[in-house]
């Protein structure tokens, strides 16, 4: 249960979408002698032709600077600061399933652009930047219809006193997995403009998002792509990789401890059935003399372990409860509120407790099997020739 919910822990900082595999240049442009290894209309139509694609989204950085300095009301409080963004274009249907047809492209003439921000980055900002400046918590419902502007051409961390500047206003529609963790999604037709705009053309896509059918054709579908000079941007996904195979590691180390506890538990119970069989060899013997058969009484000393394997299991699984309540109690009282921190530690999927509960009977049918089969080859005159 402990991997179970550190696992969700995990999905929830790096939701990696395992049908997509995004496309990037490589970092020593080789293939531009060998025709390949960039991006360009004729890559993406490629990359679109490749088995198991069905559908292709291209994102588009702004290869300019861009600041943001806001100052006023911010949800009832008072905001002043300036904060480096970078801007991402995406096709609305990239962001689609998430906000819905408030993204889209308003023109070259309009006065407000839409934007999205990161889930991610929202819960960051609940749990580490409102609390420290006093400022309200937010969610994509209240964070919806903010608007803040942006200076394109301008930085706070290089001197771009040369070229056009231009100051855009920006409201956010909604949030999105898919959105940068470190900046802003706009529609790719405004960041296009954008570039022609402050650096004379648009420029070629920065990334192709490829969506798979199916997962198990993105190791084929990967291959493909860098035979093809490019390379896959796979830095949330190692991540998400490594942080994951950790828990696992420590769940089966866990669960490794737990099977050893349960072969003890086995012969624990062994030893106990081969006790309890020895002082009733009197009653079994008159169990098979009056017409019991040898199953019957080999079932008889199995149902019976069973039968306290499952109330010690029961009695298992409820410590194992309480404990875990006790360990979120004493977590939401100790520990500092941060990003990501989950209201339980624990997840209690049904099949915990099925495996549980067949383990724990298991375990205790396994180790009455030798008794049984003793009680069972028990010689019925034998037994009621001996002193009850």
């Amino acid at each position: 249960a402990l991997g179970q919910g550190v696992s969700e822990v995990v999905r929830r900082i790096f939701p990696v979408d395992t049908r997509l595999v995004e496309v990037v240049p490589p970092k020593v442009a080789l293939g531009d002698f060998l025709g390949g290894g960039r991006l360009d209309e004729e890559t993406t139509r490629r990359l679109a032709s490749l088995p198991g694609v069905v559908e292709v989204y291209e994102k588009r950085r702004l290869r300019a600077p861009a600041v943001s300095r806001f100052d006023g009301d911010f949800f009832g409080r008072r905001l002043r600061m300036g904060v480096e963004l970078s801007i991402e274009g995406v096709p609305p249907a990239y962001l689609a399933a998430d906000v819905g047809e408030a993204f889209r492209d308003p023109g070259p003439e309009a006065t407000v652009v839409p934007a999205v921000v990161s889930s991610r980055l929202l819960e960051v900002y609940n749990h580490s930047f409102a609390d420290a400046r006093g400022l309200p918590r937010l969610d994509a419902d209240r964070i919806r219809g903010f608007r803040f502007p942006v200076t394109l051409g301008a930085s706070f961390v290089t001197d771009v006193a040369r070229g056009p500047k231009k100051t855009v206003l920006l409201e956010v529609v909604g949030v999105s997995d898919r959105a940068p963790l470190t900046g802003v999604s706009v529609p790719i037709e405004v960041v296009s403009r954008w570039n022609t705009a402050l650096e004379g053309n648009a420029g070629p896509p920065s990334a192709v998002v490829l969506q798979a059918a199916d997962p198990g054709t993105v190791p084929a579908l990967v291959r493909a792509v860098r035979s093809m000079g490019l390379e896959v941007d796979e830095t949330e996904r190692r991540l998400a990789l490594g942080v994951g195979a950790a828990v696992r590691l420590t769940t089966a180390a866990l669960s490794l401890l737990a099977m050893v506890i349960l072969f003890l538990a086995a012969l624990n119970i062994s030893r106990a059935a081969l006790a309890q069989v020895a002082a009733r060899t009197h009653e079994l013997g008159l169990f098979r003399a009056v017409g019991a058969r040898r199953r019957d009484v080999a079932a008889l000393v199995l149902t019976q372990a069973a039968l306290a394997g499952l109330v010690g299991t029961a009695a298992g699984i409820a410590l194992a409860v309480a404990g875990a309540l006790a360990v979120d109690h004493l977590a939401s009282r100790l520990l500092p509120d941060f990003p990501f921190k989950p209201d339980s530690f624990f997840a209690w999927p049904p099949w915990v407790f099925l495996l549980a509960t067949a383990m724990g009977v298991g375990s205790a049918v396994l180790g009455a099997a030798p008794p049984a089969l003793r009680a069972a080859r028990l010689d019925p005159a034998r037994a009621l020739g001996s002193a009850p």
